[in-house]
């Protein structure tokens, strides 16, 4: 699976990821399993998608995720499925996902808008802290 790795497209990269997310983290009693789930698309989609305008053309940022959510079903063919895990399990988590953002769409829209800010704020500061090597003169 690794040297299949580097072939990968992004959203098969994420599928993969969430597929060990949900294996490590879920836990029955976690009542708030669903919205981390959702924390994790916001993350991916504002460091992978988010600067190179893909799944970026709603004004509304939660239906950004959700184009980034049916891109992800769109990779999702028999043979790569088969090499996941947890696959039933994956399917109902991101089932649960989508019922979570269609019935909490004003609050998940702020928290994306939050952490938007959160990730540009980063951004910005290791632009401006980065120290550029200095340039050597030549002489005349």
């Amino acid at each position: 699976m690794d040297n299949k790795k580097k072939f990968l497209s992004k959203e098969e990269k994420f599928i993969i990821l969430i597929d060990k997310y949900i294996c490590a983290e879920y836990k029955p009693e976690d009542d708030i399993f669903t919205y981390k789930l959702y924390l994790f698309f916001v993350g991916y989609h504002l460091k992978y998608f988010y600067s190179g305008n893909s799944y970026s053309s709603s004004t509304n940022n939660v239906d950004n995720i959700m184009q980034m959510f049916c891109g992800l079903f769109k990779c999702m063919k028999s043979n790569f499925i088969s090499n996941l895990r947890n696959k039933e399990f994956l399917f109902l988590q991101l089932t649960a996902l989508v019922d979570y953002i269609e019935g909490n769409q004003v609050r998940l829209e702020q928290v994306y808008v939050e952490l938007k800010a959160q990730y540009e704020m980063k951004e910005i500061n290791s632009r401006v802290t980065t120290v550029c090597k200095p340039i050597k003169r030549k002489r005349l």
